[in-house]
């Protein structure tokens, strides 16, 4: 979505609506919706996208990965609601091909109106508690059924696991460790391949 056009929206009806915010097409912005309100996100650092390019490496390349399902990386829109209007871009999602109908459209997919299997996000100085708390309180109502969180600081990835009472944390995992994913089993990933050493 081109920032500049969605903002000159929302001042013309107080809040972006679906119907505006469906005929913007993709632009590749990093910006989030959040009850209508436009909200930009920061650019990341180069080990954010070090990160993240080693992580869908290691994901896309699978080849049990890529026969289940799509990776996709930010920006890449994710609906939570469309009343109000909440739209999130999470660092990087996988989701099964069984979900989205014909995996052949893949390619013409503008945003996503399914749950993902599994989320990523890779966390930075700049998020917040309440940021953070915000986007797992989304992932959860959307029903997503794992989040990955990815810390930089001292290089641990946190698992949760989708309960209905809430996120269901495992202890974090470091070095040589693999994540203890519900959602890919099969993939030998540890956090040493993940942060690149």
């Amino acid at each position: 979505m081109a920032v500049a056009q969605v903002l000159e929206k929302k001042q013309q009806t107080g809040r972006l609506r679906w119907e505006e915010y469906a005929q913007q097409p993709p632009t590749g912005e990093r910006a989030e919706i959040v009850n209508g309100e436009v909200v930009p996100l920061a650019g990341a650092s180069a080990k954010h996208q070090r990160v993240l390019g080693n992580l869908y490496l290691l994901l896309s390349s699978d080849p049990r990965v890529k026969q289940e399902g799509a990776v996709l990386f930010a920006p890449f829109d994710v609906v939570v609601s469309r009343e109000p209007l909440r739209v999130r871009q999470p660092d990087l999602l996988f989701v099964r091909y069984q979900k989205m109908g014909d995996p052949s459209q893949l390619d013409e997919m503008t945003r996503l109106e399914v749950a993902p299997d599994l989320i990523v996000e890779v966390l930075s100085p700049s998020d917040t508690v309440e940021n953070l708390n915000a986007r797992l309180q989304d992932y959860h109502t959307l029903g997503v059924s794992e989040v990955w969180l990815v810390d930089l600081v001292p290089n641990h990835v946190f698992v949760l696991w989708r309960a209905e009472e809430g996120w269901k944390w495992n202890e974090p995992v470091k070095g040589e460790q693999p994540p203890p994913t519900r959602q890919l089993t099969h993939v030998q990933i540890t956090p040493k391949a993940i942060f690149g050493g």
